[in-house]
């Protein structure tokens, strides 16, 4: 007999009524689950194979030419080209986010394709989702949402023998914490009957080779709630960020075994719907007002190059006035970064700011922790403090180092490629041994005090 922390998963020998590990009040539940045990010593030993022995056209089956496609470009792009054959996807962000309507859209999309849909419902009522899927389904007919079926059940042994019985192209589970299986005693949402519902599920993905993606809502902290193993298990984790008052959603995928992670989708939450953002870098870039304290720079994110703006604002302080600590307020980017790029801009970069508030903005919401973008911010925070306004043609690329030095930056040639193919005539790199491009103009500085 065991009790666990239905927040933190910190398990314990006794009850008590707080959790020690993460804090929480009354979050320690009873553990009782009913294990089966399939194979004894006394058993058949496990079968095996040389590796050489799979079947090609099995292992084909990953490739991204025989996926199953979204018909959302950008998600295809996160997925690493679509779903794989028995692949099973966990999906999360915060409520309102829009988690539930780009699943509906891309159900949408596959019955277009003819494809078997099968949405497990836990949340809402099948009512409020044929009401959600004529908003955002485009106007389709009634008669083309037959291929989507609909299933309140929220046994997930039941839901598991019927995707084992009926050939399924895709199924959508809304969401993890809805679910529950005879095998735990604990009540619905807890952490042993969300361990046991996504195990459950993974099985039967494998077992059936029907991709399944499962919705995990999260906690206050911002992380997927229920184990830590839930996201061990399954194939791919994606999250989808976007503020609440901001219109664009961008889908990150933290994790993917077939497929980089390093890819982003954007799309743009509308009434009828997400509308993907084929060109980001649009959405990320105000139109080219002349003020100083603006500079553009740009990022890899995987195979994508995203130019965005950073907006720098340095306030001195008047002496003998305010006397606190100096402000640092960094949006989309870490704050600790902030403070050693201001701390190397005033030693050894030629502009003091010991005695002014440093504010700097990523625009568009964007949150990047690539250190290519510290060039755009120093060029942004110094621009700002000699209120000398920068040309808006001219990107700035690269890291910057605490002895003041410019580095150039994985995926120079990329980013110095795109900057020529979209119009930028200048660039402001780090030192390293790349390529030009046709069309841009290209300086590469050594140290900080050059720029």
């Amino acid at each position: 007999m065991k009790y666990i922390c239905s927040n933190c998963g910190a398990q314990f020998p006794k009850w008590s009524g707080k959790c020690s590990a993460c804090g929480q009040w009354g979050s320690l539940e009873k553990f009782e689950e009913i294990t089966e045990i399939s194979r004894v010593n006394s058993g058949e030993p496990a079968s095996y194979k040389p590796i050489t022995d799979i079947n090609k056209k099995t292992s084909n089956k990953y490739a991204s030419n025989n996926r199953l496609s979204t018909s959302f470009s950008e998600l295809d792009r996160v997925l690493g080209g679509g779903f794989v054959e028995g692949e099973i996807v966990l999906i999360s962000g915060e409520p309102g986010v829009g988690k539930s309507t780009l699943l509906l859209q891309v159900a949408a999309n596959l019955i277009i394709q003819n494809k078997d849909i099968l949405y497990v419902c836990g949340e809402e009522s099948q009512s409020q989702l044929y009401s959600r899927l004529e908003r955002v389904g485009g106007g389709k007919s009634s008669s083309k949402f037959r291929k989507l079926s609909i299933t309140d059940n929220t046994d997930v042994d039941a839901v598991s023998k019927l995707i084992n019985k009926k050939h399924f192209d895709l199924v959508i589970v809304d969401s993890i914490q809805s679910m529950s299986s005879q095998l735990s005693r604990s009540f619905v949402g807890s952490v042993s009957q969300v361990r046991i519902s996504g195990t459950i599920l993974t099985r039967t993905a494998k077992q059936s080779g029907t991709p399944i993606i499962v919705v995990g809502q999260i906690n206050k902290m911002g992380d997927v709630a229920g184990p830590k193993i839930l996201e061990h298990i399954v194939d791919c984790v994606l999250n989808i960020e976007g503020e609440k008052f901001n219109q664009y959603r961008i889908v990150r995928g933290m994790k993917n075994r077939y497929g980089s992670t390093n890819e982003i989708g954007v799309f743009e939450m509308s009434s009828k719907g997400l509308i993907e953002v084929l060109n980001p870098s649009l959405v990320f870039l105000e139109d080219n007002h002349k003020v100083s304290g603006s500079a553009i720079g740009a990022v890899l994110q995987g195979s994508r190059v995203v130019f965005v703006e950073v907006q720098a604002l340095v306030s001195e302080r008047e002496e003998g006035g305010f006397t606190g600590p100096l402000r640092r307020v960094a949006n989309g980017i870490k704050r600790p970064r902030l403070d050693m790029l201001c701390a190397v801009i005033s030693r050894r970069g030629g502009c003091f700011l010991g005695n002014k508030d440093v504010y700097v903005n990523v625009v568009g919401g964007l949150n990047i922790s690539d250190p290519a973008l510290d060039l755009a911010i120093c060029a942004a925070i110094k621009s700002a403090s000699r209120d000398k306004i920068l040309n808006k043609s001219t990107i700035y690329f690269g890291e910057i180092g605490l002895t003041g030095e410019v580095r150039g930056s994985w995926g120079s040639e990329s980013v110095l490629k795109e900057s020529g193919r979209v119009g930028y005539k200048n660039a402001i790199v780090g030192r390293a041994k790349i390529k030009g491009a046709k069309g841009l103009e290209i300086k590469k500085i050594s140290y900080l005090k050059q720029l």
